[in-house]
Formats: structure tokens, sequence, C-alpha cells
């Protein structure tokens, strides 16, 4: 018969060797890493687009932006706190009303833009899908809202037919002649982005997206992990 004492010091390591193998079988909490980043992006709003909102327009418009995030990751999701500066300025032209015949008196509107832009913070959330050693998908969405500043400025026009560039001119009786419009100062950001991520080093973070920033944009940017 096994001597008690050999007996008890078989059981206690038995249970202190499974004790450590559990240990060391036991998954490691993610690393938590802050970094700060810059971006730049152009933004476009094609005449499909615009049309959302009005019947007829001088065409594509499309202005810069730039920003800075406070990013933090997790394993391969990144949370980006931004702040960003979009310039709005459209093309000026005549833009006819949603649902308005331009040859209409109170149809058209010669619009100018003087200095529209909005200063935006936003949150946006963004995965990461390694597809090499170096490279990375990424893909995520946000919300957020924009100070808008500046002007838009419109004067009652007449046209004579639906070329808007030809055969329209300001109503020489029109109520409305170099008026602000009414714009609201605030408005909400919707971020949507999908894109490639380049890591030449554990620290440095190249990106380049495309995607929806309340309006189509393509962009690039760069990240650096230093905690």
């Amino acid at each position: 018969m096994m001597p008690k004492r050999t007996l008890l010091l078989g059981v206690l390591g038995a249970a202190f060797g499974s004790s450590s193998a559990l240990a060391e079988e036991a998954p490691q909490p993610e690393k938590i890493r802050w970094g700060m980043g810059a971006k730049v992006r152009r933004w476009y709003a094609p005449p499909l687009l615009q049309q959302l909102f009005v019947e007829d327009s001088p065409g594509l418009a499309s202005n810069d932006g730039a920003g800075l995030d406070f990013a933090r990751r997790t394993g391969n999701v990144e949370v980006a706190f931004g702040f960003g500066f979009d310039r709005l300025d459209g093309r000026d032209g005549y833009y006819v009303e949603k649902g308005g015949d331009p040859t209409v008196p109170g149809n058209v509107d010669y619009v100018t833009f003087h200095d529209l832009q909005w200063f935006t913070a936003e949150v946006t959330v963004a995965s990461h899908a390694r597809i090499h050693k170096f490279l990375e998908f990424r893909y995520g969405a946000g919300l957020g809202l924009g100070l808008v500043r500046g002007e838009m400025r419109k004067t009652d026009s007449l046209c004579t037919s639906d070329r808007l560039a030809q055969d329209c001119m300001p109503d020489p009786a029109g109520v409305e002649v170099d008026q602000p419009a009414d714009i609201p100062p605030v408005l909400p950001v919707v971020n949507v982005l999908l894109g490639m991520q380049l890591v030449p080093f554990d620290f440095l973070h190249l990106h380049v997206d495309i995607g929806f920033h309340s309006v189509p944009y393509v962009g690039a940017g760069a990240t650096l992990y230093l905690w």
C-alpha cells in the first residue's frame, strides 16, 4: 500500500501541475494601444446625389477636407475620436427647386457660395482583417455633428428653357436678390468607410479609404501608435 505521505504529495503535485497548465493555456487580454492620426479627403457631390434635394444643378461639386483622430485600438478593432474641417462650397450657378419647372417663375435661383464650411466631431468604429503580414482590409462606420459656417446666397431667376447655363438670368421682378439661404447651424455627420491599411511598422499605420462622410469621398491618412 502506498504511504499516506506519498499519496498526499502526489495529489498536491497533480493539483498544482494542473493549475499551472491552465494558467499557461488561459488567453491573455488584448493589449490596448493609443495613437494619434491625421487624414485628408476630397468629397464629391455628383448631379445624381444633388437631385435628391434639387431638380437640376450646374453639375458636379467637389472640395477638400482634413482631420485629426485620437485612436484606441484593441486587437482588430479601432475606435477613433475625430475632429475635422471641410469646405462645403459648391458650384455657383442656377439651381431648380425639387419638382419645379425652370420655365415657371419662382422655381429657379442663382446660388453663390461664400466660404461655406463645417467643423466636425465624430466617433468612428473600424474593424481590420489581416490579409498579409503588412496589409489589412478595414471597414467601419460612425456618427457625429458638424458646425456650419459661411453663407450660401440666392437670387430669384428666370429661364426660357431647361438649359440652365445658356437660357437663364436673374429675375428683374424677383423678391429675393442676393439673400442668404436658410442653412441649419448644425448638421449630422454620417460616416461609412472601406479601405486598405499598410502596416510597415507596428507603430505606423497608413490607410487609403473610400466612403461616405455625409457625401461620397476618397481619402488617405496615417496613425502613429505611441502608447
